[in-house]
């Protein structure tokens, strides 16, 4: 009956782990952006459409390094942080850094400069999760640069769905959790008599 108990313990525990992993390991999709670009919105509305495809193949985050242009069209710096950052991954994928365009996606190792071919991000990103060791270049590129991504990413609503998801999955765990433990309770009581 011990044994039963603690082989059931384990296999509870690993439920839970599983999704947490997932989570972490989830690929991301920086995507350099500027207010107002009619192809980033292009780049959105083709990720936006994989993301109710596929909710869990990828993070979408959206770095906006303009946030517009003046009246004589001179892009407005949104985030001098978010521009080295883009301007040194150029550099890393020995890119033009002189000449920027918006948007420029960044997937592991692999970048990609306006939409022209976007279809084919989807196979890189499935490439990506299936890697034992993913890089991400972007993520090591603001390490390096003292760089914190999260509090300068843009939340475009992606975040509340992710949020929403994330409740649910709680939800779920803990209501298997509470089942599970009601289990156990009853299959000590009916060991004992």
């Amino acid at each position: 009956m011990k044994k039963f108990l603690l082989a059931s313990i384990l296999i509870l525990v690993s439920f839970m782990i599983i999704p947490v992993v997932n989570a972490a390991n989830k690929t991301k999709v920086y995507m350099f952006t500027k207010n107002g670009c009619s192809a980033c919105e292009y780049a959105f509305e083709y990720f936006d459409g994989l993301l109710e495809e596929e909710p869990d193949l990828f993070e979408l985050v959206d770095l906006e390094v303009w946030s517009g242009s003046d009246q004589q069209g001179k892009w407005i710096l949104g985030s001098e942080d978010l521009y080295n950052l883009m301007v040194a991954s150029l550099e890393y994928f020995d890119e033009d850094s002189k000449q920027l365009y918006t948007p420029t996606i960044v997937v592991g190792d692999y970048i990609q400069i306006g939409v022209q071919d976007i279809e084919d991000m989807h196979d890189r990103i499935v490439e990506l999760n299936k890697a034992e060791k993913p890089v991400d270049v972007v993520s090591d590129l603001a390490k390096k640069a003292n760089i914190n991504i999260d509090k300068l990413k843009k939340d475009r609503g992606q975040g509340d769905k992710e949020t929403e998801s994330g409740k649910y999955d709680a939800l779920i765990i803990i209501g298997i959790f509470v089942v599970l433990i009601g289990g156990f309770a009853g299959l000590i009581i009916i060991g004992k008599k």
